[in-house]
């Protein structure tokens, strides 16, 4: 079949490129499909650029990708799903093929995302086995289902996926921006206020991720962002991958998310000697200042000092006031970050509250009262932004304000790791 994938980010703080699309080309083509891209991340006319590209192509099935709902800043808050829902009005005025969507968006709300974007079916989690299936068996006159479960269907653990053939990188590349590279999707951790919470860990084999970051740097790129949830999510599972990866002597710089354990002085060498010469670290105040959560503060400091020894330049994203949390909270977070030093510290004292994450049920509870902001009403999928705030953003900023290196995450409209990177 002609299968079209159209990619709609077009948020350029940073551009992406859009490797969950690129993770669907090899896949659609072992089976015999053939495969177009559309990308409208840097049209000037997204609208004329999508009916000239399915005109042309004339696709028997479109994939839609849906990266984000929104870019979870509240003072600085850009709503994507609107334009993306007009681009699918579009599409479905000038061709007549089925529409599915996928994307990371649609672990915020499946019916809802469904409902917003008014697709045939929607694909939930990963869609390199999902989506094949899908035209597979629309090739054999199957009906569409309304949704699929992209966990269940899972990976090609094996596969190396082409790079750059159907995505032209420079404009992406520019500034000095990294591709993306997986090795991992899903997370064990429980984090009440993240949608990626608990999902199934699935796992690629290092010597098709190194294959990728070969052909990364074939492709003109010289650094990557390991786009796992947390890299060190298993620690003995990713000091193999960075063993080889130095092993392959690629050149590539790269970075990622890390949380503060699993985390000790080997990884920390093999981490630097791979190539990462920055990371980001994700905490939360509640954690960190209280001792009783997944980590301690002794722990984030000992990550922070062996990235140090090391040479690893860390920036930090602090999301700070739980529902409950008294501001002494705050501050003893604050203290103990600001006596270790990171480069830079993002605060961010809103929680994005999606449908299904246990914070967005415990923030509407009535003790809670006036501390949810954004679309409140006719929103129960919490698609359009909803955002809880237990901290008065007068005295977070008064308090950070004689910290170097500290600023409130929505000073900029851009992302932290931006801020040390080379």
């Amino acid at each position: 079949m002609k299968v079209a994938l159209v990619n709609t980010n077009r948020y350029p703080a940073p551009p992406v490129i859009p490797v969950g699309l690129e993770y669907l080309i090899v896949p659609l083509e072992r089976r015999g499909h053939d495969v177009a891209l559309c990308d409208l991340a840097f049209s000037a006319d997204p609208e004329a650029d999508l009916v000239s590209f399915l005109e042309t192509e004339r696709p028997e099935i479109i994939g839609f990708t849906a990266r984000n709902v929104d870019n979870v800043l509240f003072h600085r808050n850009d709503f994507f799903l609107d334009e993306i829902a007009g681009l699918i009005i579009l599409a479905r005025q000038c061709s007549a093929a089925p529409i599915v969507a996928g994307g990371a968006s649609t672990l915020c709300s499946v019916e809802g995302i469904r409902d917003c974007l008014a697709v045939d079916c929607l694909i939930v989690g990963p869609g390199e086995v999902a989506f094949p299936e899908v035209v597979d068996a629309l090739s054999g006159n199957a009906p569409l289902p309304d949704f699929v479960d992209g966990w269940s269907a899972g990976i090609v653990a094996d596969l190396v996926h082409s790079r750059g053939r159907l995505i032209d990188y420079r404009p992406y590349l520019e500034g000095g921006n990294p591709a993306g590279l997986e090795f991992r999707k899903g997370c064990d951790w429980g984090c009440s206020f993240c949608i990626e919470r608990k999902r199934p860990i699935l796992r690629r084999e290092v010597g098709a991720v190194v294959a990728e970051a070969r052909a990364l740097a074939a492709a003109g790129v010289d650094m990557f962002f390991l786009c796992d949830s947390e890299v060190n999510l298993d620690i003995d599972d990713t000091k193999d991958l960075l063993k080889a990866i130095a092993d392959a002597g690629t050149g590539l710089k790269w970075s990622g998310y890390f949380r503060p354990v699993p985390f000790n002085r080997e990884m920390a060498r093999l981490a630097e000697g791979s190539g990462c010469g920055d990371l980001t670290l994700s905490v939360n105040s509640w954690d960190l200042s209280n001792g009783d959560g997944a980590y301690s503060g002794a722990e984030v400091r000992e990550f922070l000092e062996l990235c140090h020894d090391v040479g690893i330049k860390v920036a930090v994203d602090l999301l700070v006031g739980y529902p409950g949390e008294e501001p002494s909270s705050v501050d003893r977070a604050i203290q103990l970050l600001a006596a270790i030093g990171p480069e830079t510290v993002a605060v961010n004292e809103f929680i994005r509250l999606y449908e299904d994450t246990p914070v967005a049920s415990l923030s509407l509870s009535p003790e809670n009262a006036g501390r949810v902001i954004g679309e409140t009403r006719g929103n129960r999928s919490m698609l359009k932004p909803v955002f809880f705030s237990g901290v008065e953003r007068r005295w977070l900023s008064d308090r950070i304000s004689g910290e170097p290196n500290f600023a409130l995450a929505d000073a900029e409209r851009t992302v932290n790791y931006l801020r040390v990177s080379e």
